[in-house]
C-alpha cells in the first residue's frame, strides 16, 4: 500500500520538485548562519535528506543493483552511480558534524557539497526527459 502511494506518478513528480526546490533552499541558506543545527540551512538540508530517502526508495530496484555492484547496470548508469557515491560522502560529512563542527570538518563538507552539486546538476539534466515523461499520458492528472 505505501509502496504504491510513494511510487505513483504524482508522488514521483512531487518528490522530484521538492528535491530541486530543497536543494536550492539548502544552497542559498548555506551562505547565512549555517553554524547551528537549528539554522535554516540545517533544517532545510535535513528535510531535503528525508525527501532524498523517499526518492531512493522510489528507485529501489536501481538502488539494489548499485549495492550488488551489477556492472552491466553500473556501466549504463554511471552518473546515477556517481550521484549515489557522492550522496554517501555527503552523508559521511554530516555524520562527522555530530562530533562537533570545526574548520576541518566544515572544509571537508564544503568540498564534498560542491562536488555533490555538480554531480546532481548533471544527474538532473540527464533525467529531465524521464521527469517530463511523467506528465505525459493522462490528460487529467490533477483533476
Amino acid at each position: 500500500m505505501i509502496k504504491k502511494l510513494v511510487s505513483n506518478r504524482i508522488a514521483k513528480i512531487t518528490v522530484d520538485i521538492l528535491l530541486v526546490a530543497g536543494l536550492f533552499l539548502s544552497i542559498l541558506s548555506s551562505r547565512y548562519s549555517a553554524d547551528s543545527w537549528g539554522s535554516l540551512h540545517c533544517i532545510a538540508s535535513m528535510a531535503w535528506y528525508a525527501v532524498m530517502l523517499v526518492h531512493i526508495w522510489q528507485h529501489w530496484g536501481m538502488t539494489k543493483a548499485l549495492f550488488k555492484m551489477k556492472w552491466k547496470i553500473l556501466k549504463r548508469n554511471k552518473i546515477t552511480f556517481l550521484t549515489f557515491v557522492v550522496f554517501f560522502l555527503m552523508t559521511i560529512s554530516v555524520i562527522i558534524f555530530i562530533n562537533g563542527v570545526d574548520y576541518k570538518s566544515m572544509t571537508i563538507h564544503h568540498k564534498i557539497a560542491h562536488l555533490f552539486l555538480i554531480v546532481v546538476i548533471i544527474h538532473t539534466i540527464m533525467m529531465a526527459k524521464r521527469f517530463i515523461s511523467l506528465f505525459k499520458g493522462r490528460k487529467k492528472m490533477f483533476g
